[in-house]
């Protein structure tokens, strides 16, 4: 693995990606998008899952997508900006505190990969744990930091102030439980171990041979 992400990076260049680079990493961040919401689909009627099993899997899609990203394109920006593509569609769906925890997370990531860490086999996987906490935690830092913005989003959607507090609070018991948080960042961390290793061993023994990068 560390072989797959480090020829990527041994040429990456100072500076920021440049236009083509972008439209690359724009694509890749749609696809990002498309995986995710394609992985939740079957499992939206399901809390549980939608806690545990819908970030791992996506995480271990992202991991995938992003050794690409960051072997194709190792330069400042490539890995930011897949997660702004991530971040509009929540601000689109009106997750705004959902969208700006992502971008922080893009910021972080790539804070991360500043010189050479693009080269970086342990850096590198960085950027993808984080943006499967992210999804792992939306709901839960959105409830323990924003509580009341919520309830208050309820009630804008046509619920009276009690029914609207007692079904943050249902919410509240599963999503804050010291145990389901814990059980959803070590899957999530899974998917992303996974993926990002799957994502370099492809990259080494398919892609590089193609001549694809």
């Amino acid at each position: 693995m560390a072989e797959a992400v480090a020829k990527g990076g041994a040429q990456e260049g100072r500076g920021f990606i440049g236009l083509k680079d972008l439209v690359f990493c724009v694509l890749m961040g749609v696809l990002m998008l498309a995986a995710s919401l394609a992985v939740a689909f079957p499992f939206a009627a399901s809390l549980p899952m939608m806690y545990f099993l819908v970030p791992a899997l996506a995480a271990l899609v992202w991991g995938i997508l992003l050794v690409v990203v960051m072997a194709k394109c190792p330069r400042t920006g490539a890995v930011f900006v897949p997660f702004i593509v991530y971040a509009a569609y929540f601000l689109a769906s009106g997750s705004v505190y959902v969208a700006a925890m992502i971008v922080v997370a893009g910021l972080l990531g790539e804070c991360v990969l500043l010189k050479g860490g693009y080269a970086s086999t342990v850096r590198g996987f960085v950027p993808v744990l984080l943006l499967g906490w992210i999804n792992a935690m939306g709901s839960t830092l959105t409830m323990l930091l924003f509580r009341g913005s919520m309830v208050q989003t309820y009630v804008n959607m046509g619920m009276d102030a009690a029914t609207a507090e007692a079904a943050i609070a249902a919410l509240e018991v599963f999503w804050l439980a010291p145990e389901n948080v814990l059980l959803a960042l070590v899957t999530s961390a899974v998917g992303a171990v996974v993926g990002y290793a799957v994502g370099a061993k492809f990259l080494r023994r398919h892609f590089r041979p193609a001549g694809v990068m």
